[in-house]
């Protein structure tokens, strides 16, 4: 959804009408235990403009594509920044198996047009290992 709105706002800055919508980190926190998303999302758009022009779209949204009725709200964050989110999440710890569930950083930014390298992931990642149950 997100290279998707922003490649529609790189083809509309091409056609002059809109700024250049790009965001350079993004965290889907998951419940590990069910491994589905908890329903929210930080993600830092690299220019004012670009946040409120995925303001605009995504409010209010709904998500059609997964059959759901619930509808997308856009909320700014107490942490803003790239560098300011990177070393909020840095120290975290995350009990999952995969690196695809960890906050991310884009360098460059993603802006739906451009090749994408591999991000660059936040936090550590740990195994979830179950205590052994002991039998006497």
């Amino acid at each position: 959804m997100l290279d998707q709105h922003c490649a529609e706002q790189q083809k509309r800055h091409e056609e002059k009408k809109f700024v250049i919508s790009e965001y350079d980190f993004v965290y889907l926190p998951i419940d590990f235990s069910t491994r589905a998303n908890k329903g929210y999302a930080f993600v830092n758009f690299t220019t004012v403009e670009a946040a409120n022009n995925a303001n605009k779209e995504i409010h209010r949204r709904k998500w059609v594509i997964f059959n759901s009725k619930k509808v997308a709200r856009v909320c700014y964050a107490r942490v803003q920044g790239k560098t300011a989110l990177v070393n909020r999440f840095s120290c975290s710890q995350f009990r999952c198996d995969t690196d695809e569930f960890l906050p991310a950083t884009f360098t460059p930014p993603r802006n739906g047009t451009t090749s994408r390298p591999p991000p660059d992931t936040v936090g550590k990642r740990i195994i979830n290992s179950l205590p052994l149950k002991h039998s006497r």
